[in-house]
């Protein structure tokens, strides 16, 4: 049994969908329709319409990676031969893990026409053709997911009424592997083939809107994740004794204190962020675990920190993966140090560990005042390469408070061809929807920031795709 773990990520954007669909192809699409003893009331569009995101636990070979194989409804021979390792090259393959400990598998699947309700009876059909076993997860808006059990089988069937109130619809299924004791096959751990709803359909939005609109959408540079807003936020600062150097007029570490005074009254309710320091070897403190924004509170903790010892980065990152132990969703380490690694740790092989332990997770790192520094420097764009994170230099007040800004929240501006502003807005929330046809530009406020030319035309959605990329981010006009 070969034990190492390299799974394919594959890039998977955000993309709003604006399809015109005529009525007699809905009706087409709509007839009831039987698939392995499963009578799906609404036919063929009961089934998953989008790939959201993709990554194997381990090697998924050829054709047995292509999660698209995963839409639409069941297209592979029933249970008893699916080829050679039992492998049917129209399901895809999220590969096995030994143990939780391991890099997970998962797929994340979204209906578009339809969504998933409580019905009678079981309401959510699983394909899986080769008798692995799936765990499955629903999601209303595809960030925070519900566990409502495990499936095999052709298809599996799953009651979501003990995990859900009555009215509840959802849109986003996410299946995971279940660690296994599997042997090479290229299509190891769970074949997914379809994945089907009962709940009723819903029409599709239409674009014969007079007006243009435009609308910004982040995506993930890595397949775990498109990049919307995280769950969970971790501020790690570093309060070791370089931080009571001058800068800027202050202390570094007053004005370290300063900006995250600000950051944390810009962040959104109901996200759950945490503080945690380090200063001294094998020496981290978690000041506040990471629960639901208490402004007041998180301020008053930033207001107490102090300064001295060395830089063990690597163990304060260690110590994070207690600290979301137990929390769902996506994760954010924001990193703010102004100097290398000096307790002997290896903060990169710490990063990657926490992705490995199967944590939906990237870490932003600011390098605080660290230009005469360049093996600091390459140390902390290495860690947040390491997870897809984006790394920020930061020699100034103003730079720090844009990095630490940025990295929670991308913002944007929208101005006419006259350069009046007729919109501001957050990367990932709705954007203005009744643009008079016509050129604007948008310049969205990254490091640096990113200035777009686009032009709207009547009936017509804009799509700006924002992606984590080297270090930065990446656009791309839809």
């Amino acid at each position: 049994m070969d034990g190492r773990l390299c799974g394919k990520w594959i890039l998977l954007g955000l993309i709003a969908i604006a399809l015109i669909t005529a009525a007699a192809t809905a009706d087409e699409f709509s007839q009831p329709a039987t698939y392995s003893g499963v009578t799906f009331p609404h036919g063929d569009r009961s089934f998953v319409d989008r790939i959201v995101s993709y990554s194997a636990a381990s090697c998924a070979g050829g054709e047995h990676d292509a999660p698209l194989a995963a839409l639409g409804p069941p297209d592979c021979r029933e249970v008893g031969y699916h080829g050679y390792y039992n492998c049917d090259p129209c399901a895809v393959a999220l590969g096995f893990r030994l143990s939780e400990l391991d890099k997970r598998g998962w797929l994340t699947l979204e209906f578009v026409d339809n969504t998933l309700i409580d019905v009678e009876g079981e309401d959510l059909f699983i394909y899986i053709t080769n008798n692995r076993s799936a765990r499955v997860e629903i999601s209303t808006e595809g960030i925070n997911f519900l566990a409502v059990g495990e499936v095999t089988g052709y298809p599996g069937g799953i009651d979501i009424a003990p995990f859900v109130s009555p009215g509840d619809m959802f849109r986003f299924v996410r299946l995971w592997d279940v660690p296994s004791d599997e042997g090479r096959s290229p299509c190891a751990g769970p074949n997914i083939d379809a994945v089907g709803a009962m709940g009723p359909i819903e029409q599709v939005r239409e674009t014969g809107d007079a007006a243009g609109a435009l609308e910004i959408f982040p995506t993930g540079e890595l397949a775990i994740r498109v990049e919307q807003p995280p769950d969970a936020i971790l501020i790690i600062l570093d309060s070791s004794s370089s931080m009571a150097e001058e800068f800027d007029g202050s202390i570094k570490i007053e004005v370290a204190k300063e900006i995250l005074h600000e950051m944390v009254a810009d962040l959104p309710d109901g996200i759950r962020v945490g503080l945690r320091i380090f200063g001294r070897c094998e020496y981290s403190r978690l000041l506040r675990p990471i629960t639901l924004l208490d402004r007041a509170a998180l301020q008053a903790q930033i207001a107490q920190i102090t300064t001295g010892g060395p830089t063990p980065i690597a163990y304060a990152l260690e110590q994070a993966k207690g600290d979301f132990a137990r929390l769902s969703g996506r994760k954010l380490i924001l990193l703010v140090s102004d100097g290398i690694e000096t307790c002997e740790g290896d903060p990169v092989a710490a990063a990657k560990a926490l992705i490995e332990a199967g944590y939906d997770l990237r870490i932003d790192v600011v390098g605080f005042d660290i230009r005469e520094n360049p093996a600091a420097r390459k140390q902390m764009m290495m860690i947040a390469a390491a997870t897809g994170g984006v790394y920020y230099d930061a020699e100034s007040r103003e730079q720090l408070r844009a990095a630490l800004r940025v990295s929670t929240v991308i913002t944007y501006s929208v101005y006419d061809q006259a350069g009046t502003e007729v919109f501001t807005g957050i990367v990932g929330e709705p954007g203005p929807q009744n643009l008079a046809p016509g050129s604007y530009r948008v310049i969205l406020h990254t490091l640096p920031a990113i200035t777009l030319e686009v032009t709207i035309e009547a009936g017509r959605t804009m799509q700006i795709e924002v992606t984590r990329a080297n270090g930065g981010y990446l656009t791309e006009i839809k």
